[in-house]
């Protein structure tokens, strides 16, 4: 027993000591094969050793640093939950006395944070506060770890603040970063990232709360982290351009030029001593561009505007570094292009290839929702000058590109990657894996001690090689039948198809301008599109926003949250309110709809039209525009055309029609009195409208009990249309929770795009807020509806907010009469049969509240 244990020991030290070398050399050479032997032979070194061994929290932290490197290298979100397990049962086997015992709950705070990078959810920064506040208190005052422990916990502290904003947390990160400065003595080889870390901390005060002192503090920190910086290493480029953008900002506060040039020398020292290829070059490159902008703002010379150009050029059009960095400055570069009389459409073609790398390679869900907000205006802005530059393909190529990447992100449905997936693994897997570490774990890399000569060279080297190996991934999946546009934008002719039923009026809405482009059929046997441009000449982006604000007022007074049978509130409001209904419809009237339907090359009438808005437009019913203090005919938007919505052009393309086959089902679901919620008569007898009308056909039908998530999105599966009366929410912080109340739980939208509907053609959504989006992007209108259309279904009746429970018995009874005329389905009429239903019930004196809500989406 002795002997197996001296073995068991001596084996453990040789199985860790060996992993901690492959460790190194794959921190060196990224060899993924190192670290996968480092993780097996640190393992084995925990598996045979007893937790009563001494030795064991070692084995454990080399184990969970293999871990943490390889969560680094790949970003698998199991690695980092793996090394906080890891890091913990350390923790757990360790007394306050043991020597070591900082390094573990320090490694398992950083553990943590990385998950919190990745998760977005702030219990794993609470618990990086807590690990490493106690890996500091843990550790006495003379030890040499405590400064870096310091800066660690101000560094978890300040991941708080630029998530929450409190200006407490703040203070807290420059206090612990001032005490590790203070800790470490001159000389000392951490002390200028120190430095330059307090450096980062104070300017961030002095942009949150304006005290021209903290910006002077900052410079001087940053300055003492330069100068103690040796020629040579590895994060001299990164402090010098640290210190460019602090002295920059206080010329900006205080205007003194020699500041301006100070800036732009530490600055383009950071660009020169970073070699070609380097991920971080392309971030310095944007940052000494935007110093040369106040210099040529300052100037107007024409040589410092072709400063300003190449920088951010060449930082856009670099194959390493972070997508959204360069998105950015090609974004930038664009914008500088065009206002002094050049070509911007090169750079902003730069910026839409970019941008389904910036969505699929973002961090947590939050920062890539962050990220697609502020793209999407950018795309809207190259838009607008696409359009004022007569180049409306590309501009309606640009608008389309950025909808579907935005729209599938926030959807969450699927990545680039997931179709490449199950055709070509091989192919898919390889590309995740050198796009990720394109992405951004190379420049966060820090090879061993000793090696610090080479890296700058190395790293651009190795960012240099993978930029060519993605390159030649993308060139050779572009080369498989079906992706041959993969990661690139449609072509037009790709696109126009989606207007071979009627026109599709897609509505750009910038600060600068406001258009729309309408793609027109000549032909339906054999589509010829042409491109209609209508400047909105009288509608700006304020106008959009105004009546945005003011119709979200105007339905949060009227309470119209849930489906139900109260009629006393709603008359109410509908008194309070039916002139501000008015004035809303009015101006989308007068603004947006009638120049759309004036510019048309044609006279229209009852014909289809589909609605394709951004912004603030997304959220406002176009389908009801007109001026309703009138009776003349003509002064409504439904007195010309039939109006459906469409998310994007790829959602109304190739959508034909299936056959009608003997085996066609209709699902219907009422919920008539649903647990915790507001009893739905009306919806039972909705339904046997439904069945009656549709004798001769299969309905299957769930009620009450019956209808329980799981029964209903079986049947879902099994059925070609789907009708739902029950009660529907719409969830404003998380937009995939957003669900149908079914008998036993809600059936959330995200459920619903992630199971196929390979047999769907057409839902009515007879519920609440189905079409109602989630109003902090205001890009996008993330709802029910969409989601049903991006499940399979090619027509989909929504609701934009709650109908009234007695109402909607009213609208389902003409719109089967007419889809299921002579009892043969025929989804195709579903929009005429909604536009004659709410006519109906608009003559029939009912409020807005009441008809206003209903549209149709897709085909």
């Amino acid at each position: 027993m002795e002997y197996t244990s001296l073995f068991d020991s001596r084996l453990a030290k040789h199985s860790s000591d060996l992993g901690s070398a492959l460790l190194q050399r794959f921190l060196l050479r990224n060899n993924i094969v190192d670290i996968d032997k480092a993780i097996f032979l640190s393992q084995n070194a925990v598996k045979v050793t007893n937790n009563s061994d001494q030795n064991i929290h070692k084995w454990l932290n080399n184990l969970a640093n293999c871990y943490a490197s390889r969560f680094d290298r790949f970003d698998e979100l199991e690695d980092a939950n793996k090394a906080i397990v890891t890091w913990k049962q350390s923790v757990r086997l360790m007394s306050d006395s043991d020597l070591n015992k900082h390094l573990a709950l320090g490694g398992a705070g950083a553990s943590f944070l990385r998950h919190f990078e990745r998760s977005g959810n702030l219990r794993d920064i609470t618990e990086a506060i807590l690990l490493q506040q106690a890996a500091v208190d843990l550790t006495p005052g003379g030890h040499p770890d405590k400064p870096s422990l310091l800066n660690n916990l101000g560094s978890a502290i300040q991941t708080r603040f630029e998530r929450l904003g409190d200006v407490m947390d703040l203070e807290k990160v420059i206090s612990f970063k001032q005490a590790a400065v203070g800790l470490t003595p001159d000389g000392h080889p951490d002390k200028p990232a120190l430095l330059n870390n307090l450096g980062g901390a104070v300017q961030k005060r002095f942009e949150r709360l304006g005290d021209v002192m903290d910006l002077e503090k900052a410079i001087s920190f940053e300055q003492a982290a330069v100068d103690l910086t040796p020629d040579g290493h590895p994060d001299k480029p990164g402090r010098l351009n640290n210190l460019g953008s602090a002295v920059r900002r206080r010329f900006e506060r205080l205007g003194d030029v020699i500041d301006l040039e100070k800036a732009i020398s530490f600055l383009q020292a950071a660009v020169d001593l970073t070699p070609d290829g380097h991920p971080d070059k392309p971030g310095w490159l944007s940052n000494l561009g935007n110093t040369f902008v106040h210099r040529f703002l300052s100037s107007k010379l024409s040589t410092h505007l072709q400063s300003v150009i190449l920088s951010f050029s060449t930082a856009a059009n670099s194959l390493t570094g972070p997508s959204v960095t360069r998105f950015k400055a090609a974004c930038a570069w664009g914008k500088f292009s065009h206002l002094y009389g050049q070509s911007p459409i090169p750079a902003f073609e730069c910026a839409i290839n970019l941008l389904p790398q910036v969505a699929w390679l973002g961090t947590s869900l939050t920062t890539q929702h962050a990220q697609l907000i502020e793209a999407g205006d950018q795309v809207r802005y190259a838009v607008s000058v696409a359009i004022e530059l007569g180049e409306y393909e590309t501009a309606v190529q640009w608008a389309e590109y950025s909808r579907s990447i935005v729209w599938q992100n926030l959807l969450s449905l699927r990545t680039p990657l997931d179709d490449l997936q199950k055709a070509h693994p091989e192919l898919a897997m390889r590309l995740q894996s050198v796009s990720r570490e394109l992405e951004g774990t190379l420049s966060n890399s820090h090879p061993p001690k000793g090696s610090e000569s080479a890296t700058l060279q190395d790293l651009a080297n190795k960012a240099t090689t993978l930029a060519a190996e993605r390159e030649e991934s993308i060139e050779e999946i572009r080369n498989k039948p079906g992706f041959e546009s993969f990661l690139r934008a449609k072509t037009f002719d790709k696109l126009a198809p989606a207007a071979h039923e009627g026109p599709v009026a897609i509505i750009n809405i910038h600060e600068r301008r406001c258009d729309a482009l309408v793609l027109i059929p000549h032909d339906s046997q054999a589509p010829d599109v042409s491109i209609v441009h209508i400047p909105l000449e009288s509608f700006t982006h304020v106008m959009s926003e105004t009546l945005f604000r003011d119709f979200n007022k105007l339905l949060s007074s009227a309470g119209v949250r849930a489906r139900d049978t109260r009629k006393s509130e709603r008359e109410a409001s509908v008194r309070d309110n039916g002139g501000s209904f008015k004035s809303i419809l009015h101006n989308l009237w007068l603004h947006v709809v009638k120049p759309i339907l004036d510019g048309l090359p044609y006279q229209v009438h009852q014909s289809r039209i589909w609605w394709c808005a951004t912004g603030p437009l997304a959220f406002l019913p176009i389908h009801a525009a007109g001026n309703y203090d009138s009776d003349v005919v003509g002064e409504k938007v439904s007195d010309y055309v039939i109006s459906s919505y469409t998310p994007t052009l790829t959602a109304l393309i190739d959508q034909l029609q299936p056959e009608v086959t003997s085996d066609f089902q209709l699902l219907t679901v009422a919920q008539p009195s649903t647990p915790h919620a507001l009893p739905l008569p009306e919806t039972e007898r909705e339904v046997g409208l439904v069945k009656d009308i549709a004798s001769g056909i299969d309905v299957k039908s769930l009620i009450n009990e019956e209808a329980t998530m799981a029964r209903v999105l079986q049947a879902m599966k099994e059925s070609n249309w789907i009708h739902l009366a029950c009660h529907g929410i719409q969830d404003h912080k998380e937009s995939l929770k957003s669900g149908f109340l079914l008998h036993d739980k809600i059936l959330e939208l995200a459920e619903l795009i992630r199971e196929p509907l390979p047999k769907a053609d057409f839902a009515f959504l007879s519920a609440c807020q189905t079409a109602k989006g989630d109003e902090k992007i205001a890009e996008e209108s993330v709802h029910l509806a969409a989601g049903m259309l991006f499940s399979g279904c090619k027509g989909v009746i929504g609701t934009m907010w709650s109908i009234q429970d007695n109402d909607a018995p009213k609208v389902t009874k003409v719109v089967y009469e007419r889809m299921l005329k002579d009892g043969v389905p025929n989804r195709k009429e579903a929009a005429r049969a909604l536009h004659e239903a709410v006519k109906e019930l608009r003559e029939s004196g009912a409020d807005f509240l009441s008809w206003v809500p209903f549209i149709h989406m897709g085909r």
